[in-house]
């Protein structure tokens, strides 16, 4: 391998590893920043194969829209502001123990997340290929002591996953993809003993190994017209791991956190030689997280539990392409997602609500084998009021109301680079937004 390939593969293996994301990226702490192609436009017409090589992670069969050995890497810096006030009711029950501030303070964290994909021809008609992403992730830091610390100090949950993909034409209009994903989820959750400043942290940590799949097929019925639909299966985890809820004293744990599943539609319509429209439609089985058990390993008892009391979540987005000169595209996009975090079942270890997504991005071919993207994405959310009363399911004894604010922004760079320079295949040819 020459001096300068092997540069190359060392900065592509240089952001491999995902990181953690800050949760508000997408969904209750799903991660949608995989792609920086796809985020300038919100995400629209990511599973018809507009978002580049990175469209593999909401539709495998995308895959074949790439000719030879290609790579790309991707890195999103994503920060979110996020706080919550308590009421005059929370704060006078607080002052009477002593110590102020009892506002959470900022808990958003600037945090990178980093996500690669690589793909190869074998002939004609089958691809194989790799995805290696961050799919879920969301870290959350409130002050140490604050009015809620009993049902949250810091938060911390992330996840690799490892996707090998293959691809298979069918014929000129239709392809089909799958791909089996191995997936490591690591959480840390912490919260304090008692409502008193200076209190110590119940601490429950852990992590699994688990499995799933994805499927997807892309349909192209006419020149410039492309149809990508997705599906990624649940993957369920047994977390097992220490629960502490007394310093020092920690206690072997178990719980099980079934992950959704999700369908992603894409829709890609080059209007003309300069302008393509896009559109997303995406459905996530959030609905599947309601309440997790958690078990003293030895006596098979419970000693804690999980809430979530999720709802099913919904993302919907159009965008436009414009190819500004050759070699240089731009895009925009607006999107609204639905959170599955509901006000009756909120907790403040995630400030999640309904939001708007406003993108915008470019892509720059710089030769004929690397190419480079930008994306920038402002996160407008819905205001996320905390009710911890007695109907609530995390409620322990200790009322906390307070009004939450968040609000995030996202960019992300990707390189993309082609390793050789086979003759396209005619129906990738007729796609134009495929090929720069």
């Amino acid at each position: 391998m020459g001096g300068g390939r092997f540069w190359w593969w060392a900065l592509t293996l240089a952001f491999c590893i995902p990181g953690g994301s800050n949760g508000a990226a997408a969904g209750a702490f799903g991660t949608r920043e995989q792609n920086a192609r796809s985020q300038g436009a919100a995400f629209a017409g990511a599973a018809a194969g507009s978002g580049g090589l990175g469209s593999i992670f909401w539709n495998p069969a995308s895959i074949a829209l790439f000719p030879g050995l290609q790579s790309e890497s991707d890195l999103s810096l994503s920060g979110a502001q996020a706080r919550l006030s308590p009421d005059p009711y929370t704060l006078s029950s607080m002052d009477a123990l002593g110590g102020s501030p009892w506002s959470s303070g900022d808990m958003g964290v600037w945090r990178y997340t980093a996500a690669s994909y690589a793909s190869y021809q074998l002939n004609s008609s089958w691809w194989i290929g790799a995805a290696l992403n961050s799919p879920y992730g969301f870290i959350s830091k409130p002050r140490q002591d604050w009015a809620g610390q009993t049902y949250a100090r810091s938060s911390h949950l992330m996840s690799v996953a490892v996707t090998p993909t293959v691809g298979y034409r069918v014929n000129d209009w239709l392809t089909i993809g799958g791909g089996v994903t191995a997936q490591y989820l690591d959480l840390t959750f912490k919260q304090a003993t008692f409502a008193a400043p200076g209190a110590s942290s119940a601490i429950l940590q852990g992590d699994d190994l688990g499995l799933g799949f994805s499927l997807g097929a892309t349909m192209q019925p006419r020149p410039g017209t492309m149809v990508g639909i997705g599906y990624r299966s649940p993957i369920h985890h047994e977390v097992s791991g220490q629960w502490a809820a007394t310093p020092g004293i920690p206690m072997p744990m178990k719980t099980g956190l079934t992950l959704p599943e999700m369908v992603s539609v894409g829709v890609s319509q080059q209007l003309n030689p300069r302008w393509t429209i896009l559109a997303t439609g995406e459905w996530t089985n959030w609905s599947r997280l309601d309440r997790s058990a958690v078990f003293n390993r030895a006596t098979g008892l419970p000693v804690s539990s999980l809430s979530f009391g999720y709802r099913d979540g919904t993302f919907l987005s159009l965008g436009a392409e414009y190819q500004w000169q050759q070699g240089v595209a731009m895009r925009a996009g607006v999107g609204f997602e639905t959170s599955p975090v509901t006000n009756e079942a909120r907790n403040p270890r995630l400030i999640d609500s309904d939001k708007v997504w406003a993108s915008i991005g470019a892509s720059y071919q710089a030769t004929d084998r690397l190419g480079l993207d930008i994306g920038y994405s402002r996160q407008f959310m819905r205001q996320a009021p905390v009710r911890i009363t007695g109907a609530h399911p995390d409620f322990n004894g200790s009322t906390f109301i307070a009004d939450g604010k968040a609000s995030a922004d996202i960019i992300s760079f990707a390189w993309r680079y082609r390793w050789d320079a086979p003759p396209r295949p005619t129906f990738v040819d007729r796609y134009a937004p495929a090929t720069y």
